[in-house]
């Protein structure tokens, strides 16, 4: 008996865990942005980086976007890219974001996102330029 019980509870507490887990992953469909550029000055400075963020909606658009690393001369940007995105009626929720910075050469405008940035939206966005060199 003390077995079954212990059973029970066991098959009990990990369907628990699964169904927390399945909605802590379901993300917001982004259904309307601003395309991002790639910033003239850290352009003009051969910067690259990585800008990690935590961003949190209202269920319709972004009501937050905490930067949690990055340089600074990139962080601004991408923070005020991921602030233009609205997003199909969801419950509010926080989920993480990457913006990547690269000298990659210049996408193309890719014609489903008219952009000429790497949209994975809604958890990675990569901007990419190419740098002059003298």
């Amino acid at each position: 008996m003390r077995c079954l019980t212990l059973v029970l509870l066991i098959c009990g507490f990990s369907l628990v865990l699964a169904v927390a887990q399945q909605e802590t992953t379901t993300l917001p469909t982004v259904t309307n942005f601003e395309c991002p550029k790639y910033p003239a000055k850290a352009k003009s400075m051969r910067l690259q980086g990585i800008v990690k963020m935590q961003v949190t909606t209202d269920g319709h658009r972004v009501v937050n976007a905490r930067v949690t690393s990055g340089h600074p001369m990139l962080a601004p940007d991408a923070a005020k890219n991921v602030r233009t995105w609205e997003f199909a009626p969801h419950s509010a929720t926080t989920f993480p974001v990457t913006y990547i910075y690269a000298n990659e050469g210049e996408f193309k405008r890719d014609p489903a996102t008219k952009c000429s940035a790497k949209m994975e939206l809604p958890t990675k966005v990569t901007v990419s330029t190419r740098f002059d060199f003298p």
